[in-house]
C-alpha cells in the first residue's frame, strides 16, 4: 500500500508529532508497504532526507498560518499525481487536513486526519484568528476518518465539527526494544545521579509543563535525600534554575538539557518515577509510554490526555493541578515505599505492551484498508 504522511513538521526537528510520523513510516516500511513523508522545507540548513529509510518530499515553507495557505494544496496534488497514493494521512487538522479537504475531488484518494492536540485545543493561537475556526472545521468535515489519539483530541474534533461521525480511536505507540535490556550508564552523567535515587522530568521547559510546581513540591517533601533530574530545554530554563536556587534546592535539582538515545533510556530506566506536573492538557505524551516501557511509575496531574493513560494506584498516582502540597505527598509516597514504586512499574511495563508501534501500525493499516475499500464501493455505486 502506498501511504502519504502529510505533515507540517518532520524530522530532523524533534517533537512528538515528528517522532510519531517517523515511527509509523518505519513500521509500515518494515511491513512491506510504501510510506512517503510530505512536509515543508525547514528554515536554515537543509535536512539530510536521504538518510531516512523512506522517501521524503519537501515543499516550500508556509509563509503564514493564515494567508495564502490554500495555494499550498498544489504540492499535495502534485505529489499524489506522481505517486498515486492509496491513502493520504494528514498529521494536523490545519493546515494539512484543511489542504487535503480543499483538494478532495482532485485527489480521489481516502483522507485520514490525526490531530496531535495543539490544533484542536480550544483557544489556540491559530484558531482564534478570523475565519480560522471554519478552516479547522473543514479539515475535520472533509476527512474520511479522523484519528483520535486520546479523549482530548476526540473532544477537539467534535468541538470543531459536532456532526463528525468518522472518529476512530488509535493511540500513539512506543518502541519497546530499547527498554528490553538495561542501558549502560552514560559517561557524561553527573555522579550525583544514582539509580532510583532521583525523580525524573522530561519535556519542554515551558510554563504549561509545570516544572515550577514540581520544584515547589520538592521543597515541601519530607524525603530530603531524593533528587530531581530535569531533562529538556526551553525558554523557562533560566527562571527554573533561579527558582531552584531561591528554594535552596540547587544541590538537589540537576538540569541535564535535552536528552535522547541511550541517555534518555538510562534515565527513564533508573528513575524512581517519572513526574508530569503539566498544567492544562497533554494530547498523548510519548514520554509517559516510554516510562511505562522502562518499568517506571508515573506521578502526574489529573488533566486531559493523562487521565486516559494513568491508572491510579496501579501504574502511578494522580494529583490536582497547581498543587505543590498534593504533589509533594504523592512523591513522598513513591519515594518512601520502594516496593510500591516497583509494583506500579511492573504493571506499567505490562500495559506498555499494548502500545507497541507494530501493534499501532497494524491498527492504522486496517483503517487505511477499510477506507480504500469504502472508496472503491462508493465509486462503483
Amino acid at each position: 500500500m502506498r501511504i502519504c504522511f502529510y505533515t507540517e513538521t518532520a524530522l530532523p526537528k524533534v517533537g512528538g508529532q515528528e517522532l510519531v510520523v517517523d515511527a509509523l513510516a518505519r513500521e509500515l516500511l518494515a511491513m512491506g508497504h510504501q510510506p512517503t513523508v510530505l512536509a515543508p522545507r525547514q528554515k536554515g540548513t537543509r535536512p539530510a532526507d536521504h538518510e531516512f529509510p523512506y522517501p521524503v518530499i519537501r515543499h516550500p515553507r508556509f509563509i503564514s498560518t493564515r494567508r495564502l495557505v490554500s495555494w499550498y494544496r498544489h504540492f499535495l496534488i502534485r505529489a499524489n499525481d506522481r505517486q498515486r497514493f492509496d491513502v493520504i494521512h494528514c498529521h494536523s487538522v490545519y493546515p494539512c487536513g484543511y489542504l487535503a479537504g480543499l483538494s478532495r475531488d482532485r485527489l480521489a484518494t481516502p483522507i485520514a486526519v490525526t490531530s496531535h492536540g495543539g490544533d484542536v485545543r480550544e483557544g489556540n493561537c491559530r484558531i482564534v484568528k478570523p475565519g480560522m475556526v471554519e478552516r479547522h472545521a473543514l479539515g475535520v468535515q472533509m476527512a474520511d476518518a479522523t484519528i483520535a489519539i486520546s479523549r482530548f483530541t476526540r473532544d477537539g474534533f467534535l468541538r470543531l465539527y459536532p456532526q463528525a461521525a468518522n472518529i476512530v480511536d488509535i493511540p500513539n505507540g512506543v518502541h519497546l526494544g530499547p527498554f528490553a535490556t538495561q542501558a549502560a550508564r552514560p559517561s557524561d552523567l553527573p555522579p550525583a545521579i544514582q539509580s532510583e535515587e532521583y525523580l525524573f522530568f522530561l519535556g519542554r521547559l515551558a510554563r504549561r509543563k509545570g516544572v515550577d510546581v514540581l520544584l515547589a513540591a520538592l521543597a515541601k517533601m519530607h524525603e530530603r535525600n531524593i533528587k530531581v533530574v530535569i531533562g529538556g530545554d526551553g525558554a523557562e530554563r533560566a527562571a527554573l534554575e533561579e527558582q531552584s536556587r531561591q528554594l535552596g534546592l540547587a544541590d538537589r535539582v540537576l538540569f541535564v538539557g535535552a536528552v535522547a538515545g541511550t541517555k534518555k533510556t538510562w534515565l527513564l530506566q533508573n528513575a524512581r518515577s517519572l513526574v508530569m506536573p503539566s498544567r492544562d492538557w497533554e494530547a498523548f505524551p510519548l514520554v509517559l509510554l516510554e516510562a511505562y516501557a522502562a518499568g517506571r511509575p508515573v506521578v502526574a496531574t489529573a488533566i486531559p490526555g493523562l487521565v486516559d493513560l494513568i491508572q491510579p494506584d496501579r501504574t502511578g498516582l494522580m494529583v490536582p493541578t497547581e498543587n505543590p502540597t498534593e504533589l509533594a505527598a504523592a512523591l513522598d509516597r513513591i519515594v518512601a515505599d520502594r516496593a510500591l514504586a516497583r509494583r506500579y512499574g511492573a504493571e506499567a511495563a505490562r500495559l506498555s505492551e499494548q502500545y507497541s508501534w507494530r501493534t499501532i501500525a497494524e491498527r492504522h493499516l486496517a483503517l487505511y484498508s477499510e477506507l480504500r475499500e469504502r472508496r472503491k464501493l462508493s465509486r462503483a455505486a
